[in-house]
């Protein structure tokens, strides 16, 4: 059966309670905010875990083993300015609480949501071991590589041709783990959000896994099945043109979607 082709793993949940507040030094109510990261594949409606097989318009059947992300600096832009809500989120596709997290957000019109797919080189040159076990950056999270620095995503799985993927010597392991500096993206997504203290709202960040791949140049699983974002030498290509493809793509065909 060829199930449809995107992860939506965003999810926006912005609950916002009404502030009765005494202090009349504060004029600006804020609106109490859940955020929360769904990871699920899902075709908007039915919803599929880690561990299905897609079947992409590329031609291939992809049993995805793994995928997270971080995403940076996510913050609403409005007439009043800028307000950032989480500073650092690693998605994790197949777990439901990660990336959950309350935040306040002044009422008014907001026009844009920005954010960073990866981490900017401030965060990237942190040390894991400085963190506690909870946090986005901890090594508990086995995002950290010493000759990397952190890998920005991690896309793991087995892939083959439509039809012929069945566990033998022809399938692909395919493992694409994005990093370095250079390779971090910020996208400027235009909204219309109007925040009241009495509102709830929700925004999806979706990503397409067969536009992740189709998209500019393209990512051919098999010709192209993994990077670590290596940048190589004379005697040695490496593979840093993949994770640049990965990420190009990635920044580019994600998308937000608010029912």
């Amino acid at each position: 059966m060829r199930l449809p082709l995107y992860i939506g793993f965003l999810s926006f949940a912005l609950l916002l309670g009404a502030c009765n507040k005494d202090d009349d030094s504060k004029d600006t109510k804020e609106g109490s905010i859940t955020f929360q990261t769904k990871m699920a594949l899902s075709d908007g409606g039915d919803s599929y875990q880690i561990g299905d097989t897609l079947s992409m318009n590329t031609g291939y059947d992809f049993n995805v083993k793994k995928f997270k992300l971080y995403l940076s600096n996510v913050t609403l832009v409005g007439a009043d300015g800028e307000q950032e809500i989480k500073d650092i989120l690693l998605a994790d596709v197949g777990d439901l609480n990660t990336g959950a997290f309350n935040a306040t957000v002044p009422e008014g019109n907001y026009s844009q949501l920005r954010l960073g797919f990866g981490l900017d080189a401030e965060q990237n040159n942190q040390n894991p071991e400085d963190f506690e076990r909870e946090h986005p950056l901890s090594s508990w999270n086995q995002m950290y590589w010493t000759m990397l620095k952190y890998r920005f995503a991690i896309l793991e799985g087995r892939s083959d041709k439509t039809g012929a993927l069945n566990g033998d010597t022809t399938d692909i392991l395919n493992a694409y783990h994005p990093g370095l500096d250079s390779l971090y993206r910020v996208v400027n997504y235009p909204i219309n959000l109007e925040v009241s203290a009495d509102g709830t709202y929700q925004i999806n960040l979706v990503v397409n896994i067969d536009e992740l791949f189709s998209a500019g140049e393209g990512i051919d699983m098999r010709e192209e099945p993994q990077t670590h974002s290596e940048l190589g030498s004379s005697s040695f290509p490496g593979d840093f043109h993949i994770a640049k493809k990965f990420m190009d793509n990635l920044a580019e065909t994600a998308r937000l979607e608010i029912p």
